[in-house]
């Protein structure tokens, strides 16, 4: 890894003349930077931080003060504070898909099995995985609080309420998706997101879930450059996939490895540029928009895009 980023490095150290701190957020999406936090970064890329984020209200606390200049994001996320007049472009998508829904007793075929229960997803409103079941239940006339309750908790403690039976509908993304077929007897995986995507789309996509958003002041070289340095980690992280997990266990204060190893390759991870992911991402955001503004807020999609 030290050799493969030392040429990125001197790439990096030719553009970058400031401090440039780069958001992650703590939980599945640390795989592809695994090989990143592996090395010594103080030393061997100066400027550059990466620093972690538990929670959307922190990560949006640093962009909006101008904290972090890069972030990974949910891309709704990022999309809304841009809306917001947050000025952050999405430079690229790194994470599809992979969020399942996990549930005792039956399996979630259609957006009806849903009603009457509770389902409980990760962090906030606004993540990925509520904003497109939000989405399918406005197409099929429900109501969020009517029809369905929706709960926001951390993914092991939605696995937790899971085993102990308190929860029988969870939505998560990997690994936890794999850590409850592990730890929670006659659980049912079933409908993955962009099935949910489907049952209310006619056209089929990949769901960008993950996406980098970098400050629209920041110098062009030094985004370009910091794509390379990611990209180069997570095809490295993914390659070496034991040493990838020992670390994210690690960061994740303890997750189990044997689920990690499992969980990537079915998280979704695949680095695509803004140009390159921009077509299905703007399919997912119109459609969003079409069914509720509040979705993705009023965004410039012309702008948006690196």
């Amino acid at each position: 890894m030290k050799k493969v980023i030392i040429v990125f490095l001197l790439l990096f150290l030719t553009v970058i003349s400031f401090g440039v701190n780069y958001i992650n957020p703590v939980g599945p999406t640390l795989i592809p930077i695994a090989e990143l936090l592996s090395s010594n970064i103080s030393e061997e890329i100066p400027g550059l931080e990466v620093n972690l984020w538990r929670s959307v209200d922190e990560a949006i606390s640093l962009l909006v003060t101008e904290q972090a200049q890069i972030s990974l994001l949910p891309v709704t996320v990022g999309v809304k504070l841009a809306a917001s007049g947050v000025d952050i472009k999405l430079a690229a998508v790194s994470m599809w898909n992979g969020f399942y829904f996990m549930s005792l007793e039956k399996g979630i075929v259609i957006i009806d099995d849903l009603v009457g229960t509770e389902v409980y997803t990760l962090q906030a409103p606004g993540q990925t995985a509520d904003t497109i079941l939000r989405g399918a239940l406005e197409s099929k006339g429900y109501e969020v609080g009517r029809d369905v309750t929706v709960v926001y908790v951390g993914g092991a403690e939605a696995v937790q309420l899971l085993a102990s039976g308190k929860a029988k509908v969870i939505l998560v993304p990997e690994p936890f998706a794999s850590l409850a077929e592990t730890r929670v007897q006659g659980v049912i995986r079933s409908m993955p997101i962009e099935d949910l995507w489907s049952s209310f789309n006619d056209e089929k996509i990949r769901i960008p879930t993950s996406g980098i958003f970098v400050s629209g002041s920041l110098d062009r070289g030094v985004v370009e450059s910091f794509l390379l340095l990611y990209q180069q980690s997570m095809n490295l992280s993914i390659a070496n996939r034991e040493k990838t997990a020992q670390i994210v266990s690690e960061k994740m204060g303890g997750f189990p490895i044997p689920v990690l190893h499992k969980a990537m390759d079915t998280a979704g991870f695949l680095f695509l540029t803004a140009e390159e992911a921009k077509k299905e991402t703007v399919i997912y955001l119109e459609k969003l928009r079409e069914l509720n503004p509040e979705l993705t807020g009023d965004v410039d999609l012309d702008a948006l895009f690196f």
